[in-house]
């Protein structure tokens, strides 16, 4: 594996995986709401009283990419009404 492959890992402890948290970073945090055939890795981001999805993928490495982004700029959920 390469060292940039390294860095798009997830990093659950086994506690988080069972769970359901595969990636943690600063409060955000990946899950899979798919299946293990068809994974829909989604990407929490956390909030006052709830977390808020802000994307979802199929690869895991998009998604730990995306987890680490948002919290290295620390971007907030935005809601966007109806």
């Amino acid at each position: 594996m390469t060292e940039l492959n390294k860095k798009y890992e997830p990093n659950g402890t086994k506690e988080e995986v069972m769970l359901g948290i595969l990636h943690n970073e600063n409060g955000y945090y990946i899950s899979n709401e798919g299946t293990k055939q068809k994974p829909n890795f989604h990407v929490w981001i956390p909030d006052i009283t709830c977390a808020v999805i802000d994307s979802a993928y199929v690869d895991i490495t998009l998604s730990v990419a995306r987890c680490n982004y948002l919290a290295k700029n620390k971007i907030k959920a935005r809601y966007q009404p109806l």
